[in-house]
């Protein structure tokens, strides 16, 4: 199953060092939730691990992450990530353009991911994925945010997403 996923949060940073950290992958990935790097490989890539929680189950991806584009004047970048089920049932590719613009006081990032899953998790469907991806962007930028204020490195909670899971079966028996 392949979709895109539109996301934007507001950050009380300046654009640049908002940039600068989004850039960063190893100080980035604990913002991320269930994303761990694991270490840096000579082609300049990090090999990384993600787990995701969506109910009752678990999935730990394992495979490389990288910064495949980035322009720091227009304060653009692209990352590119993929791994494996360690369970060896499914794979995830993710491909996350990501943009800062200055907003008041503080950066507006906006973030399109574009994900392909195969696996247990593809059979959980659009709307449930796009809420779990929703959750975490929103602890992504709480944890961005208090990496920003106060220079150290923050990790995100990682939500259970049975929240999302069950809003998902609702929304769609009333449509």
């Amino acid at each position: 199953m392949g979709i895109v996923i539109e996301n934007e949060f507001t950050v009380a940073a300046a654009p640049d060092a908002v940039y600068e950290l989004l850039t960063d992958v190893e100080r980035v990935a604990p913002a991320i939730p269930g994303a761990e790097v694991l270490g840096r490989r000579e082609d300049g890539a990090y090999d990384a691990k993600a787990t995701v929680k969506m109910g009752p189950m678990s999935l730990t991806y394992k495979g490389t992450a990288e910064i495949t584009e980035s322009d720091p004047v227009a304060r653009t970048a692209v990352l590119k990530a993929k791994g494996a089920d360690q369970k060896g049932q499914g794979t995830a590719q993710a491909l996350m353009s990501m943009g800062v613009e200055p907003d008041g006081e503080g950066s507006r990032v906006k973030i399109s991911s574009d994900i392909l899953v195969s696996g247990r998790v593809a059979q959980m469907g659009r709307g449930i994925m796009e809420n779990v991806a929703t959750r975490m962007i929103g602890e992504m930028a709480k944890a961005l945010e208090a990496t920003l204020q106060t220079g150290e490195t923050v990790k995100a909670e990682n939500p259970n997403a049975m929240g999302a899971v069950i809003g998902s079966i609702f929304r769609r028996k009333e449509e």
